[in-house]
């Protein structure tokens, strides 16, 4: 057995080396490796290193909402953990914590997967990536898992978080409340979106041009922030080509 799974991970590392080298014949690499990757996971079966982490303990259900990203309930997804990419794993997204939960293999116990083994995750057509923060400090960003609105030249991340809000009346009343922070790469860094203003100052090479396709979009950054800084930095982009 020891023999086989040595094989099965030196095939995929052989795979992945690959698939780096050379563009050639990209659909039979793709093919090879997910079949090298199936049958690895195949054969660890139950040892997976995917079930590495603390059992979680999850909220009071007399709070208000969700701590979750968009569902309550378990989503199969995709994530690279400890150097493995997993793929249709049941999974959910704690925002307050801003960690992965994994469901056990018994089907029974929920575990908190270590965040900093944690690459990259996807779920419900969301893709997230972790980045560390910048020791220093010339980046924004902190660390923790950002979701990748959009990969060209002027990339953009959204920072999905939650916090439990209280408010005091005739009793402590508590709710989970979400706060959104966006981040548009330019010039070597991201810079954080909080205005209209400062949009429009980071693209000002082209912002007449930006501000035209939104009022053609009819999009308005007060109503719709997230697709406004989206749009803006993708068509940017397609003017700087």
């Amino acid at each position: 057995m020891a023999k086989r799974l040595l094989s099965i991970f030196l095939l995929i590392r052989g795979y992945a080396a690959f698939a780096q080298d050379t563009t050639a014949d990209s659909s039979f690499t793709a093919t090879a490796l997910h079949n090298a990757v199936a049958s690895y996971h195949h054969y660890i079966d139950k040892q997976s290193r995917l079930y590495n982490g603390i059992e979680y303990i999850g909220y009071s259900p007399k709070i208000e909402g969700i701590p979750y990203f968009l569902e309550n309930t378990w989503q199969r997804g995709s994530i690279v953990y400890d150097g493995i990419a997993y793929d249709t794993v049941k999974m959910m997204y704690d925002m307050v914590k801003d960690r992965v939960i994994i469901l056990h293999f018994n089907g029974f116990y929920r575990l908190a997967l270590f965040s900093e083994k944690v690459t990259s995750f996807s779920l419900m057509n969301h893709h997230f990536v972790r980045f560390e923060q910048d020791s220093l400090g010339r980046s924004p960003l902190e660390t923790g898992f950002y979701d990748q609105l959009y990969t060209g030249p002027s990339a953009v991340l959204a920072r999905r978080s939650k916090f439990i809000e209280e408010t005091v009346r005739e009793q402590l009343e508590r709710k989970f409340v979400e706060q959104y922070h966006y981040y548009i790469y330019k010039d070597g860094n991201y810079h954080i979106i909080r205005t209209k203003k400062a949009l429009f100052s980071l693209l000002k090479d082209r912002a007449r041009e930006v501000k035209q396709y939104l009022r053609n979009q009819k999009l308005k950054f007060r109503k719709d922030k997230e697709t406004t800084i989206l749009q803006a930095a993708t068509h940017y982009d397609s003017l700087k080509n």
